[in-house]
């Protein structure tokens, strides 16, 4: 079984689209199938970080970018 998830990514410019995932899909299972590296971004639930060993619990997300430097 499998459910959608509309994703806002946010990297500089705004980019959405929508993904089909597992319903036991855990937001790391959801990066990697964006292909986007876990470490450069967080995984936002109605504007709070969610752990990405949680479940994907929710149909609408958001993934920021964050930057650093020194």
């Amino acid at each position: 079984m499998s459910k959608k998830v509309h994703i806002t990514i946010q990297a500089g410019k705004i980019s959405e689209q929508t993904v089909e995932i597992a319903e036991s899909a855990t937001y790391e299972d959801l990066l990697n199938t964006l292909d986007i590296n876990q470490e450069t971004v967080l995984v936002l639930n109605g504007g709070n970080a969610v752990p990405l060993d949680g479940a994907v619990s929710s149909d609408r997300l958001t993934i920021l970018r964050v930057v650093t430097g020194g």
